[in-house]
């Protein structure tokens, strides 16, 4: 009786930690200089698929599956029908040692309270402020690690002092004058539940190698 109540007490925990983790959608936009991007993340316990909006198309036309758990990301072109395995490569090392400072600044983003965290780097001359709010995003800081990304954006978020489940919800780049050169903008959060289909390749998707 007793290792029959202490299984399901573990249960219980096991089950409660994992309704706390976002399940649903976020929907975001990063600026450039040159261009505007949209993104949608649909996130569903250890997996997680990002969708890119065509600029001009405004459809998806390109996705990645990101399994946490087995370490995986795969690429889907939806316009050529084909798949693939993603291989990062080795993301730059920063130059000299960034200046990381959590500010007393806050504001609400999408209905969550935000904190400002600034990494700045008189070195690579960049400067990006990130507004974080804590919470059951626990998704975001694997993926980064996965993706290992080369944009500075990426780079520059693992250098924050902030615990597991945190997540940026507006993310502002600029050079050392104060001239903005990126930005990353939440446009909307939506808790809900994801067909898991979302993470499977479509059957008639051929894979490129």
């Amino acid at each position: 009786m007793k290792k029959l109540l202490s299984a399901a007490a573990a249960f219980i925990l096991v089950s409660a930690v994992s309704a706390q983790n976002f399940e649903g959608t976020i929907e975001f936009k990063k600026f450039s200089e040159k261009d505007t991007i949209s993104y949608i993340y649909h996130v569903k316990g250890d997996k997680v698929r990002i969708d890119e909006i065509g600029a001009r198309s405004k459809k998806v036309e390109g996705s990645f599956l990101i399994d946490l758990k087995a370490g995986t990301t795969r690429f889907l072109s939806h316009d050529r029908q084909t798949w693939g395995e993603h291989k990062p490569s080795q993301a730059p090392a920063v130059t000299g040692t960034p200046k990381v400072e959590k500010t007393s600044n806050v504001k609400t983003i999408q209905g969550y309270k935000c904190t400002e965290y600034i990494v700045k780097s008189t070195e690579e001359g960049t400067k990006i402020s990130y507004w974080m709010t804590s919470g059951k995003f626990t998704f975001f800081k694997p993926m980064l690690k996965l993706l290992n990304r080369k944009e500075k954006f990426s780079i520059y978020y693992q250098l924050l002092p902030v615990k597991d489940g945190a997540f940026s919800l507006a993310a502002i780049q600029t050079d050392l004058s104060g001239k903005e050169t990126g930005r990353l903008e939440v446009t909307k959060i939506t808790k809900k539940t994801v067909d898991a289909a979302q993470f499977t390749i479509p059957k008639e998707y051929k894979e490129f190698k």
